[in-house]
Formats: C-alpha cells, sequence, structure tokens
C-alpha cells in the first residue's frame, strides 16, 4: 500500500522480524531512531501488545539498542508499563534487559588491567 512504501525499511523489517535485514540496514547506516509518519520508531513498534502476542522480541529490541536507538514510549506509556507488558507477555529477559541504565547498549572497554587486551574493543552491556 501507499502508505507502506512511506515508512522506512528499517521500521517493516522490524515489524515483520526480518533480524538478518535489519543487521544489514544498520550496518550500512540506517538511523535506528528513524521514525513513521505518526512518530513512532522501529524500536517502539515491538511492544504493541500485537507484536508481543506473535512471538520474541527481544533478538529485534537488542539489535536496536545496540545501535543506538533511543527508548520513547508511546504516548500514554511509560517505561514501566513498557516493562509490565514484557512480562506479562513472558518477555522476563527483555523487561530486564530495559530496566538496566545501559541494558543493551554498545560501550567500549578502557581501563582494565586484567585483560588489556580488550581494552579499546566494544561490547554490548547486559547490565550495569
Amino acid at each position: 500500500s501507499l502508505e507502506k512504501m512511506r515508512m522506512p525499511i528499517l521500521f517493516l523489517a522490524t515489524r515483520n522480524n526480518q533480524l538478518t535485514l535489519m543487521t544489514l540496514l544498520l550496518q550500512l547506516g540506517a538511523d535506528a531512531d528513524s521514525r513513521i509518519s505518526n512518530g513512532i520508531t522501529a524500536f517502539e513498534i515491538l511492544f504493541s501488545d500485537a507484536t508481543f502476542e506473535r512471538g520474541d522480541v527481544n533478538l529485534r529490541a537488542r539489535l536496536l539498542l545496540s545501535w543506538g536507538a533511543s527508548f520513547f514510549p508511546e504516548e500514554g506509556r511509560s517505561r514501566e508499563g513498557v516493562v509490565s507488558s514484557a512480562r506479562r507477555y513472558g518477555q522476563r529477559v527483555l523487561a530486564d534487559l530495559l530496566e538496566s541504565e545501559l541494558g543493551g547498549r554498545r560501550c567500549e572497554i578502557t581501563n582494565l588491567s586484567a585483560r588489556p587486551e580488550l581494552n579499546g574493543k566494544a561490547c554490548v552491556a547486559d547490565e550495569y
């Protein structure tokens, strides 16, 4: 439809559970925070009841977070509400990730004297 043609491809790949396509798009410079006409991001679409009912959103959420997606709950929903929804649909790991301050974010390792070979490398934080 014409409306789908106006959506960023990353949004469509996220909504349709196309993890490989999402990864490629992000590697090629897709904006993890791009929005469709009503202001929803690819990250936010993961937290609708319909998406939760279709299955696991954890991998898609982790991928978007690791590429810098911002967490902006939809109007009328709080972060706590989204975490509660994740738990209600059995997405405990995702709920824990969203509650963590740096959960899912890409970080650079610095000043690690025990393993100096890791300094300067990137990692994805599960918890802070």
